[in-house]
């Protein structure tokens, strides 16, 4: 199996008594590639009120929703990663792609001491059986576990994407 790593960046900016959280997607070199990722927006769980604490969970689709105390605010960004899978110059044909996501509860976001977990990260499509030559678009949510008044700040970590040829 062919894979490739690539490395994103989750960026959650805070302001007021509101919280926003961002997904921000970045290319990584990687020689040789026969597939191409390419972000065209990152997932964006809005800006929010954490009260005593539940979950934020932005589908593929782009339906945002809460659990808990948590008080969504009007998010106009809000909304799924968005990638665009392609070929590159020297791409195969006739192979699936299997994206393996983090496990629940693996990846945590920080700010100092504090932090928010993601988990249940799903994709749409959810599987790819080929990459078309115009390429496809896969789209990427999650749910944020935020805690009771969760403190504002910057918090920020990494989330490991793998994508394989089957």
């Amino acid at each position: 199996m062919a894979g490739m790593f690539l490395r994103r960046t989750i960026a959650i900016r805070a302001g007021g008594w509101s919280m926003a959280v961002c997904l921000a997607l970045a290319a990584h070199d990687t020689p040789a590639q026969e597939i191409v990722l390419t972000a065209s927006r990152p997932i964006d769980f809005g800006r929010f009120i954490a009260r005593s604490g539940g979950t934020i969970t932005v589908s593929p689709s782009g339906a945002r929703s809460s659990t808990g105390a948590v008080l969504l605010l009007n998010s106009p960004s809000a909304g799924p990663a968005v990638l665009n899978v392609g070929k590159s110059t020297n791409g195969i044909t006739s192979k699936s792609v299997a994206i393996t996501l983090p496990p629940n509860g693996s990846i945590s976001m920080s700010s100092g001491s504090s932090s928010m977990p993601l988990s249940a990260f799903v994709t749409s499509p959810a599987t790819i059986l080929t990459v078309p030559d115009g390429g496809l678009t896969l789209s990427v949510g999650a749910t944020m576990t935020v805690a009771a008044n969760q403190p504002r700040g910057t918090y920020t970590g990494s989330i490991p994407l793998i994508v394989n040829f089957q």
